[in-house]
């Protein structure tokens, strides 16, 4: 799992939190880091701030999906827009979280996007005749 954010506490939080949970966590605290950790490892999973420097998490998420199409995407905002929110689905997110959100609420998300993830690897499976 990536965990792409510039708030460093928090990052750290989610951090701490996903490995307790038996995950593989990398972190990132600005896009080029994300990107340079994306050309390394396979992630399946990805929390991206959709607030950074330097770019959009949006665009991020697009170019993070460029690089590993199977990559599921949660982007977190500080700001409820409907209009971002289908924008974002419609470029591949896979959820769209409004900040605050509860621990409990992430974690929800992340454990169905590791479901959808496993969902698309199982009907792409066919077994030969």
């Amino acid at each position: 799992m990536l965990l792409v954010d510039d708030d460093e506490e928090f990052l750290e939080i989610l951090v701490r939190r996903f490995q307790r949970r038996g995950l593989s966590v990398a972190s990132a605290t600005s896009v080029p880091a994300a990107l340079d950790a994306v050309g390394g490892n396979d992630f399946h999973v990805a929390i991206v701030d959709r607030s950074l420097a330097g770019m959009d998490g949006m665009d991020l998420m697009v170019r993070l999906r460029e690089r590993q199409p199977g990559m599921q995407v949660i982007l977190l905002s500080g700001h409820s827009d409907e209009a971002a929110i289908a924008l974002a689905r419609s470029r591949g997110a896979f959820d769209y979280l409004v900040k605050p959100c509860s621990l409990a609420d992430l974690e929800a998300a992340v454990a169905n996007a590791y479901q959808r993830m496993r969902d698309d690897v199982a009907s792409e499976y066919r077994p030969d005749d």
